[in-house]
């Protein structure tokens, strides 16, 4: 029986290259692809002269399906349809940090689905996961704390049964999985698939800069932090001198009186961190499973190296015994 994910997906392994701003452009998309996953570019905000330029260039890359990301605020969705309805890439995964909107999502799907292009969502909450259902999503990714960039109060292994539990649709598991022990716990629990971000991060494909890259190899655990958790938009990185600066800012004074203050400092720090690579006064989002990745390899690697061992651990998991 073949896995709903690669069925409904039109690819051959159930795994997801997470996208991220400034991190996931074509070449990075278009290896996860042809290793037999699906790439997704992380451009949810760029000026669709950059969205279409990075479908193009991944389509010189790549013949296999891929996916784009849009953040789903209204200005931003209705600016990307056009060239999403010209580009037509097979897949358009829906970003939004909390409380989907359920109007904004049927407007923007029903154009999307009519065209063709399959519907992913992350989900950070059970309610989110309900509302892309009913707005037409063929797919949601319940994200938990543990992963990078913008997450969820919840942790993965408490989200994910529950978002399974009240959807019909296939659920992707994402957040702190990195390798095979991850993907077999995320089955375990009824995922049909998982997303890695920060694994990919590490990958020879991903162009972000090299000192953002030793950065995630040099990570120890606990050397992530939140931040923005009091605007209401949590987000994890390696823990510098900027999240020390952010979290003084969020701990020291009222939220309203800084929240401008707070955006103006989070707008240009993941381009100052990642691509730039200053990673003492940018951002280098990045999850907590990070010090378990150790080297760079190939993203083919990172995905054959993950299903192997899910599936080792998967026919070891039939010998277990309970006294």
């Amino acid at each position: 029986m073949s896995n709903i994910i690669c069925k409904t997906l039109g690819i051959e392994k159930p795994i997801i290259q997470g996208p991220m701003a400034w991190s996931s452009f074509a070449p990075l998309v278009a290896a996860a692809c042809n290793a037999g996953a699906l790439g997704v570019l992380g451009i949810a905000a760029a000026p669709n002269d950059l969205v279409r330029e990075q479908i193009q260039m991944t389509r010189k890359l790549t013949d296999k399906p891929f996916g784009v990301n849009v953040f789903m605020a209204p200005e931003l969705v209705e600016r990307v349809l056009p060239v999403l309805l010209e580009e037509k890439p097979a897949v358009v995964y829906a970003d939004v940090l909390f409380d989907l909107p359920a109007e904004l999502s049927k407007q923007f799907f029903t154009p999307l689905k009519e065209a063709g292009i399959k519907i992913i969502v992350k989900a950070s909450t059970v309610k989110d996961a309900i509302t892309a259902e009913q707005s037409g999503a063929d797919l949601v990714v319940a994200k938990g704390w543990e992963g990078g960039g913008h997450v969820t109060p919840e942790a993965t292994m408490t989200l994910l049964p529950q978002v399974v539990d009240a959807v019909s649709i296939p659920v992707i598991a994402s957040g702190g999985i990195a390798d095979g022990r991850g993907m077999a716990a995320a089955i375990a629990l009824g995922a049909d698939g998982i997303e890695m971000g920060t694994a990919f991060l590490c990958s020879e494909e991903c162009t972000i800069h090299e000192n953002a890259k030793n950065a995630i190899l040099a990570q120890k655990d606990n050397e992530s932090v939140l931040i923005m958790g009091s605007i209401k938009e949590p987000c994890r990185q390696i823990r510098n001198r900027f999240s020390d600066e952010v979290i003084a800012l969020e701990n020291d004074h009222p939220v309203k009186e800084v929240e401008a203050q707070l955006r103006e400092k989070f707008g240009p720090c993941l381009k100052i961190g990642m691509h730039d690579g200053d990673v003492v006064n940018g951002s280098v989002m990045s999850g907590a499973i990070a010090p378990i990745i150790t080297k760079i390899r190939p993203a083919a690697d990172i995905i054959d190296t993950v299903i192997a061992e899910c599936k080792e651990i998967i026919a070891k998991s039939n010998s277990f015994s309970f006294n």
